[in-house]
């Protein structure tokens, strides 16, 4: 079992964070997505973001000192900013494809559950694509 670290992300994070996310999100080309829609979406969709890195919600996990994930929550509902009384958000996980398997996105969502109840939240939500379906169902959403 590797040893696994998970620290607030930092906006210093940005470009390693972006490749994780560029090499996580490269897998959804697995025929589950119209290949024109992904091309399109994919040079927006893998970018590390910005706002989240400045959160103090943001998480990268390291698997023996080696970047192997990343993901975080929110108050704020993705793409709109808007804001719910006890509601938050799963946002922009990704793990490495190399790192898969080996409950390192189950540790981020472990930690991202416990401080966003500590916060006040009573329902998380989360837009996941079709290939974190069974996980994010596993996990009870």
């Amino acid at each position: 079992m590797p040893e696994i670290a998970i620290r607030v992300a930092t906006p210093d994070d940005f470009e390693m964070l972006s490749g994780l996310i560029a090499a996580s999100y490269a897998t959804l080309a697995d025929g589950s997505y119209d290949p024109g829609k992904l091309a399109r979406a994919l040079p927006t969709i893998s970018r590390a973001n910005s706002k989240l890195l400045s959160s103090g919600t943001y998480f990268v996990a390291e698997a023996n000192g080696e970047l192997a994930g990343c993901g975080g929550w929110a108050f704020e509902k993705p793409g709109t900013g808007e804001v719910e009384k006890h509601v938050a958000h799963i946002r922009h996980f990704a793990t490495h494809p190399k790192h898969l398997r080996k409950g390192i996105a189950r540790l981020i969502l472990e930690r991202c559950l416990t401080e966003a109840v500590a916060a006040g939240a009573r329902l998380m939500e989360s837009r996941a694509t079709l290939q974190a379906e069974r996980f994010y169902a596993s996990a009870g959403f």
